[in-house]
């Protein structure tokens, strides 16, 4: 299991999350009736009173503790009210800027959970998914799925995604998954396929972050064409053609490309008609849907174009084996699920 990993250094740095300190807070609302409320809630909290920049800031004792608790009391009302926030000692310059930043409460709620997760930091693990061949049953390579545990609570991939988003630190999640992986290769790798995620967090991939993965991956004797670079579509691109050119850089440096959850609409197949990926991989909800003569048209139609380009397909989520059987009989290259084995951690021994 790897060592916490403390992600501070990516919080928004346009707004001063108080943590269990004293706090100047700027409260306010468009709707009167809310104002008045707002008014009553943050007396009840002050310690000073300071009127300056034509605006009443509050001190509370505990900044962190108010917030909270303004959360949970107008939550419902999110989108009406605003909160600023400052240290004790700003100046009148300190206080109108951060009144001109403040946010929504339903930032300030993300902003709050991120927060916690700094404070107890999660411990983050990779665990290892394989890959097989449908007709000789033989792994070929494995896929790495970043998990971490947060006190009493495990969160997944899907669930890590959706907090960094929300927290501004999907990029150092996405460099951290890849960072992890290859930390966790041992030699049960042999000269085996690796599977890392790469996410175009603001429409295009970082193609330096990318760089630094291939180069850590050669010090650890795995040879660039070993890596195979899961492009998803959490993330929509801005440009496909943009992305694309991004893609052949990424093949230049030795890489195979993977285009993820293909076959789910339109747009999936527009990125692999842009991309040329050397793997495809069929959504999972195809492999559920089976045997609906939807899903099966769907499969045909996939397989035909990738094998036209010259590309391997995977089927993931397969859990059965009619369902394996069934991918096979549609010309599904390789397998992926519970089936052939569940994500577990590996030594890197």
């Amino acid at each position: 299991m790897n060592e916490p990993v403390n992600l501070a250094r990516s919080l928004p740095t346009r707004f001063v999350l108080p943590h269990a300190v004293p706090t100047m807070i700027l409260v306010g609302s468009d709707d009167a009736l809310v104002n008045a409320e707002l008014i009553q809630f943050t007396a009840r909290h002050a310690v000073v009173l300071d009127v300056r920049s034509d605006a009443l800031w509050t001190e509370v004792a505990d900044g962190r503790a108010f917030l909270k608790q303004l959360v949970a009391e107008f939550g419902r009302r999110s989108e009406t009210v605003r909160v600023a926030t400052a240290t004790p000692t700003a100046s009148t310059d300190q206080l109108v800027n951060r009144a001109l930043l403040s946010l929504d409460l339903d930032q300030i709620a993300k902003l709050i959970e991120t927060a916690e997760i700094v404070d107890d930091p999660p411990v983050f693990q990779v665990r290892y998914q394989p890959l097989v061949d449908l007709d000789r049953r033989e792994v070929l390579g494995y896929e790495s799925l970043i998990r971490a545990d947060l006190g009493n609570r495990s969160l997944d991939a899907e669930e890590l995604i959706r907090r960094a988003s929300e927290g501004m630190w999907i990029d150092e999640l996405d460099a951290l998954g890849r960072t992890l992986a290859l930390q966790g290769v041992g030699t049960w790798l042999a000269e085996g396929l690796l599977f890392l995620n790469v996410i175009a967090s603001d429409g295009m991939f970082d193609l330096a972050a990318i760089r630094d993965t291939v180069r850590a991956a050669e010090k650890l004797g795995i040879a660039p064409d070993q890596l195979v670079l899961e492009a998803t579509e959490r993330h929509r691109y801005h440009s496909i053609d943009a992305v694309a050119e991004q893609v052949a850089e990424m093949r230049r440096m030795g890489v195979r490309i993977a285009v993820d959850d293909v076959g789910d609409g339109y747009s999936s197949l527009s990125v692999v008609a842009s991309f040329k990926p050397d793997i495809v991989k069929l959504a999972g909800s195809l492999t559920r849907a089976l045997p609906s003569d939807e899903s099966a048209s769907i499969v045909k139609a996939v397989v035909q174009m990738a094998h036209g380009a010259g590309a391997w397909v995977v089927a993931e989520n397969i859990e059965t084996v009619a369902q394996a059987r069934l991918m096979r009989q549609l010309g599904v290259d390789w397998g992926q699920g519970h089936l052939f084995g569940s994500p577990i951690e590996r030594s890197a021994g």
